[in-house]
């Protein structure tokens, strides 16, 4: 009888089960692989056919003010160069904050984008106690567009020729005069809380649905004088139913050269703007962002786009998303400040 002995391999694990264990993690390894490059294809192939479906601009104030004019001269070129539909889509109220709400809760795939002016970003967050987003966190900067002087207005009837004297009717009869706004907390109604603080006057603030019907309200005489914005006010001081006492730059409007600036007439110190920029849901795609930025700056650099912009006394911007992102975030502390001198709150 003859005796055959097996000799096992170490730790008593047998060859064959040990070949199989190292084929089925090399195996699972390999589809591991497969799948993270068959999502960065995925990600990458989304980006690459950004746009898929017609884009959404959301404005945040009706049809007709200075945030539709420029929405739609952006609107335009910019379907042209992406090769599908850009919608204007006007969500007005709550100075602001319906439409801002509205693409901070869209889907972040860049399709949904909102053309916003300053104050619902910049203001609203220190005037409200609670809003439905915050702009810092909610909202992602794609470009700013343009930056607006304002200027202040009264309507043709009104017998001030300047703004001293209009000062001083204020100063003289507290409380007897208002003024409209596009709505709480915009960079108008602020521009007007900031005017009565370093002024030193006291007037009565209207709030409106938009600059369309405020600016119908002052040339009617239902309100007494406004600060609006160059963008806005330019068409009704070409046909003489507003008179401007003031511009409230820290230099004279090249468009109104004569106008003085607030500080000129007695203000020291004073110095608003408006500004208009494009933001687009948080965790919209870093590609998307890009994609739009540089489109969007392609458009903002034509130079017929450049004069439109320039016709309406505003100064066209186009910046990285970076850039305009470390804007916001100035803005918003600036304006926290003159909130907090001023007093002004809505709720």
């Amino acid at each position: 009888m003859s005796t055959t002995l097996t000799r096992n391999p170490p730790h008593g694990i047998p060859s064959s089960r040990k070949r199989a264990t190292t084929r089925r993690a090399a195996g699972s390894l390999a589809l591991s692989i497969a799948l993270f490059a068959g999502l960065l294809a995925c990600a990458g192939a989304r980006a690459e056919t950004f746009p898929s479906k017609p884009i959404t601009l959301v404005i945040q104030y009706p049809v007709g003010g200075p945030s539709d004019i420029l929405a739609r001269l952006i609107a335009a070129p910019l379907q042209a160069r992406l090769g599908q539909p850009v919608i204007v889509d006007a969500r007005a109220g709550a100075g602001g904050t319906i439409g801002t709400d509205h693409v901070a809760r869209a889907k972040p795939d860049g399709h949904s984008l909102l053309l916003s002016a300053s104050g619902p970003l910049a203001i609203s967050p220190w005037l409200f106690k609670k809003l439905p987003y915050d702009p810092l966190r909610d909202l992602v900067p794609v470009v700013q567009v343009a930056s607006v002087p304002m200027v202040l207005l009264v309507n043709a009837a009104n017998p001030a020729r300047d703004a001293k004297a209009f000062l001083e009717s204020l100063k003289s009869n507290p409380g007897k005069y208002s003024y409209g706004s596009s709505g709480n907390g915009t960079p108008q109604h602020l521009a007007g809380a900031l005017l009565e603080s370093l002024a030193g006057v006291k007037a009565l603030h209207v709030p409106y649905r938009g600059q369309a019907p405020m600016a119908t309200d002052l040339m009617a005489g239902q309100v007494d004088f406004a600060i609006d914005s160059m963008v806005a006010a330019l068409p009704n001081l070409a046909i003489g139913r507003l008179r401007p006492l003031a511009v409230t730059g820290s230099q004279r409007s090249a468009l109104l050269p004569e106008v003085p600036t607030l500080q000129e007439a007695g203000v020291p110190g004073y110095e608003a703007y408006a500004w208009y920029g494009i933001m687009a849901p948080a965790a919209t795609p870093q590609p998307v962002l890009q994609t739009l930025n540089r489109t969007i700056r392609e458009v903002l650099d034509l130079p017929e786009v450049r004069a439109q912009i320039a016709r309406t006394g505003s100064i066209p911007v186009h910046d990285t998303p970076q850039a305009f992102g470390a804007f916001i975030r100035s803005e918003h502390a600036k304006w926290g400040d003159i909130v907090k001198r001023t007093g002004v709150m809505l709720n």
